[in-house]
């Protein structure tokens, strides 16, 4: 009977050791391990004996507000976004709750004609109704109107009424407004939200039309009270003249900043105005960047903004697969060089006039406001850069071929395109084929890559990945359940014994 006994306890405590290995393996599975080594502990060098005790002085802060630490519930309602209850802290204002706490992003909703930003409604605990203008407040400096919140107080965003009058300021002001209404409001403060006036203001009267078509004097419109659907307009004094300006720099005697007569100034006054050239205008080239031009130029990238996108987004997967060989990784700038240049190609021909310095004086370029010119030095030599072995600098020699340059720059490279050697000219970035093309002082002789990978292949390969690692988390799967049923087996035979 002991010996039953004894072998029945003996059973008892493997199958307890059994359950405890199981349960550790499947914490092993579904835990991070976390481990601390004995280096990480600092061990002091002498022992507690040895150390000396100082006393530490009795220091006491009194903060008796504990303003710190403390915070109050703000209810932010109406047609916004996001709703609820904000923590804030003690002393936060209606801007702070609503630009501070991700609840609006502000640039956005201060262009929104949607909210109405100008009449923003503070519910107190006190049952008092206040209003708060973020307009002026952002726009005019106003901290009277961005109010300060206490705990419990709903902050009420709505949308504008189109039923509801709105008030408008345009011309010659900072910035033009077009606002809802707001009742008590004078011209004055209203030219204040709007930035003041501007250089080139008419200031001795203002047109009001309110419906009809009314002038006040400065004085009177100051102190005018604002009715719905006014519509203040600020003349331009004509005889003021706005300064044109250009920026002259790069191989003149006198680089700087040129006052000019916009579309009257020409081109040869303002280089003959800076003493000429500082080197041999046979190795120089004249740039013009036109500011008004890059309006054209962001309209072109929007419209292709889609397109640039894939286009990079393939360029940077194939890429990736390209640099899986040794030939591949050392190479690989190359492909990354391409895709910059073609990106310069897209910005350069948008926004830049070229002029050579021999039709300087045949050219009548009359120049605007804000133009950049800029004379380059552009030396006797071309540059060789893609798929050849040797890139870089070599001097441009009369009569010499485009094959002849790659020989000397050891060759082509092994993912040379043989079909895609351009000739991409100084100054304007044109490409051209290098068999069609003449080799000037400053241009680039570009070799392209073959295409050695494609997209198919590439999406190939990221089902391929995602297949192993859905399989991988599937085993892991695996591995809990069973762990789980060896663990529920374990008990009930437990529970039976």
């Amino acid at each position: 009977m002991q010996q039953e006994v004894k072998m029945i306890q003996k059973e008892r405590t493997y199958l307890y050791r059994w359950a405890i290995f199981l349960f550790a393996g499947f914490l092993a599975c579904i835990l991070p391990a976390y481990t601390v080594q004995a280096q990480d502990i600092p061990i002091p060098n002498q022992s507690s004996s040895q150390q000396v005790q100082r006393a530490l002085p009795n220091i006491s802060i009194s903060n008796p507000l504990n303003l710190s630490s403390r915070s109050i519930s703000v209810h932010v309602t109406g047609d916004l976004p996001s709703t609820g209850v904000v923590k804030v802290p003690v002393g936060a204002r209606v801007d702070e709750v609503l630009f501070g706490f991700d609840l609006l992003l502000k640039e956005q909703a201060l262009d929104m004609s949607s909210l109405d930003l100008r009449n923003v409604y503070v519910y107190t605990q006190g049952g008092d109704t206040l209003l708060s203008d973020l307009l002026a407040y952002n726009y005019g400096g106003f901290l009277s109107q961005n109010l300060i919140v206490n705990d419990g107080d709903v902050i009420h965003v709505r949308q504008t009424n189109p039923r509801f009058g709105r008030v408008s300021i345009s011309g010659e002001v900072i910035r033009d407004l077009n606002v809802p209404y707001k009742e008590g409001e004078t011209f004055h403060d209203l030219l204040q939200i709007a930035g003041g006036f501007s250089d080139y203001a008419w200031t001795d009267d203002v047109i009001v039309f309110s419906p009809d078509r009314t002038v006040l004097t400065l004085e009177e419109a100051l102190s005018y009270q604002i009715q719905p659907n006014d519509r203040f307009i600020i003349r331009k004094d004509e005889s003021k003249t706005p300064q044109s300006n250009v920026v002259l720099s790069g191989e003149v005697l006198q680089p700087g900043i040129y006052p000019i007569q916009e579309n009257v100034t020409l081109l040869r006054e303002l280089l003959l105005e800076a003493g000429g050239y500082t080197k041999n205008p046979a190795n120089l080239s004249i740039i013009v960047h036109r500011k008004d031009d890059d309006l054209k130029r962001d309209e072109f990238r929007d419209a292709e903004e889609e397109e640039i996108e894939r286009f990079k987004s393939d360029l940077l997967r194939t890429s990736r697969t390209l640099r899986q060989t040794p030939d591949q990784l050392r190479m690989s700038d190359q492909y990354l060089e391409n895709f910059q240049l073609f990106f310069d190609e897209l910005d350069m021909e948008q926004t830049f006039l070229y002029v050579e310095p021999e039709d300087v004086l045949s050219e009548a370029l009359t120049l605007v406001d804000q133009d950049s010119i800029e004379v380059r030095f552009t030396p006797s030599h071309i540059r060789l850069m893609g798929q050849v072995n040797k890139t870089g600098f070599y001097p441009l020699e009369e009569g010499k071929t485009f094959e002849e340059y790659l020989l000397q720059a050891g060759g082509l490279g092994p993912a040379a395109n043989e079909q895609g050697i351009f000739v991409i000219k100084n100054i304007s970035y044109a490409w051209v084929p290098a068999d069609e093309a003449t080799l000037e002082p400053g241009d680039i002789l570009f070799v392209d890559r073959d295409p050695i990978t494609t997209y198919q292949v590439d999406q190939q390969l990221e089902i391929q990945r995602l297949s192993a690692e859905l399989n991988q988390r599937e085993s892991r799967f695996r591995t809990v359940i069973s762990t789980v049923n060896a663990l529920v087996s374990v008990v009930l035979l437990l529970t039976r014994l």
